[in-house]
């Protein structure tokens, strides 16, 4: 389920925004839900706290009890997935503040300009995008990384440099996390191949268990297989010979 969070002061924008996204979810038969608040109280906080999936901030910048931008700051400490969007008459006014935000939003949509046209563009793009559970964000050292799974080829571990080595399809990146915290935000696909080392086996082209390397779709090669996992994918494979 999509969940789209608004929250404008102006009952006419808060209801249009509302029909906007209603009639775009059910032209593309999409299950969501949408919260409309029309202040920056503790029901909006209430809903900012709570543990739901998939969600798409729509952020009225200026209300008399609220910034939508120091709102959007206290929204990433909390949840680096969802999608943030801003709204405001003042488009001259808050456009750099937007944008040294860093916050990592969507777009920026004018109240006095094409505000429909704009967020349909939006609500595509985030759907684009997608919830395909494909991308990974994390903060580390007041920095925000963003990873599309699909390209992480192995993470390995520099116990030395206490830095852990993110390589992909483009390069590799260090970063402070350690292997255990990043596994836990991974999926299905990823495995520690040994203490040091944890690969993505959709990259992977073929484990040798008795030459001890693991080769990847890249050409890349590693040979930290531990005793476990070199039992286990021999377990595998004698599985799948007898089937």
């Amino acid at each position: 389920m999509i969940n789209f969070i608004i929250c404008d002061d102006n009952e006419f924008f808060l209801m249009e925004i509302y029909n906007i996204i209603n009639d775009f979810c059910l032209s593309k038969k999409i299950n969501f839900k949408i919260y409309a608040f029309n202040n920056y109280g503790s029901e909006f906080y209430d809903i900012m706290r709570k543990e739901l999936d998939n969600k798409v901030y729509i952020l009225d910048i200026e209300t008399p009890n609220g910034n939508g931008i120091d709102m959007a700051k206290k929204i990433r400490n909390k949840d680096l997935n969802a999608f943030l969007i801003f709204i405001s008459s003042y488009t001259a006014r808050y456009i750099s503040q937007v944008v040294s935000s860093d916050t990592m939003f969507i777009g920026y949509i004018s109240k006095r300009k094409n505000y429909h046209e704009e967020l349909l563009k939006k609500l595509k793009k985030i759907f684009k995008l997608g919830f395909q559970n494909n991308v990974i964000r994390f903060k580390d050292q007041g920095i925000i990384y963003t990873f599309d799974m699909r390209n992480i080829i192995y993470i390995q571990a520099d116990s030395q440099r206490r830095r852990s080595i993110i390589h992909t399809c483009d390069g590799m990146t260090e970063v402070r996390l350690t292997l255990k915290k990043l596994k836990q935000i991974l999926d299905y696909r990823f495995e520690y191949s040994h203490r040091s080392c944890i690969i993505n086996h959709e990259q992977v082209i073929y484990i040798d268990t008795v030459v001890k390397i693991i080769k990847f779709k890249n050409g890349m090669t590693i040979n930290l297989l531990s005793d476990s996992f070199i039992k286990k994918i021999r377990l595998q494979q004698t599985q799948i010979h007898f089937m």
